[in-house]
């Protein structure tokens, strides 16, 4: 039986700032790019509304936990896979909010196997306690998400971690020493910015401006990158939101 080939997307979607000028980027985006897996950030009760009628042919995660209505949520195309089971890991991530290790385990309907997608937002780094000590909390987060990862992950079972991880340093260089590679590691690509998105971000001249990688999406060995990318899509002069997209294409054998 042949590898199966998943398409799988992040993208914090920035709450409904400025929506009404980059909802339709977003639903183009996603007829465009048409993800098989899709994990969200910031996501709210309006804009999990319009993910639903754009992703039609999907499920995510439904539960009464706020955080899966009000910070992140896993779409997965029917066709391909159905829900074994999925929950949100409290890893003591600083920021105010829901924010947790949210995660499903779901089958594979082509093979006879199954795959772990998870997806968290870490805490900024603007945030005050950091600007006040120097100290980053995304390194005990992250230490905390690879402790959760290593109890939740079977064995030899394809594993996705992906999100908005506002680093572009520490959290991948732990996840890859604990086995987690990203995408543009694995096939040896220079990972392009993913944060901020201009002009769709609204940073006037002399405002500060940032271009940085903070986005991404890692795997364990059981899944073999084919082809990763930031894609920087607009659609009538807008981007589907102030953090560019990570896109990657894995292939995971049949058993």
């Amino acid at each position: 039986m042949h590898p199966l080939r998943i398409n799988v997307v992040t993208c914090n979607i920035w709450n409904t700032e400025r929506w009404s000028a980059r909802s339709r980027a977003l639903g183009k985006f996603i007829e465009l790019f048409s993800p098989d897996l899709f994990c969200v950030q910031e996501l709210r009760p309006k804009t999990r509304v319009f993910l639903d009628k754009a992703l039609a042919g999907h499920s995510r995660v439904q539960d009464s936990f706020v955080g899966w209505t009000a910070e992140s949520n896993i779409y997965w195309r029917d066709t391909m896979f159905s829900e074994i089971e999925h929950g949100a890991e409290d890893v003591k991530i600083k920021e105010k909010g829901h924010r947790a290790l949210f995660w499903a385990r779901l089958s594979v309907k082509e093979h006879d196997r199954s795959v772990l997608v998870a997806t968290a937002h870490l805490t900024h780094q603007r945030h005050p306690d950091e600007s006040a000590t120097g100290r980053s909390p995304r390194i005990g987060e992250t230490r905390r998400i690879i402790q959760a990862l290593k109890r939740l992950n079977r064995k030899r079972e394809p594993l996705f971690f992906m999100g908005d991880f506002n680093d572009a340093v520490h959290p991948t260089d732990q996840l890859h020493k604990a086995g987690y590679v990203s995408s543009f590691a694995a096939l040896g690509l220079q990972p392009p910015p993913t944060f901020k998105c201009y002009p769709t971000a609204a940073v006037d001249p002399g405002r500060l401006a940032l271009s940085q990688c903070i986005d991404w999406i890692v795997a364990n060995g059981e899944a073999r990158p084919i082809a990763t990318s930031v894609p920087y899509f607009f659609f009538n002069d807008a981007a589907p939101s102030d953090h560019w997209p990570v896109q990657a294409v894995y292939e995971i054998d049949a058993h």
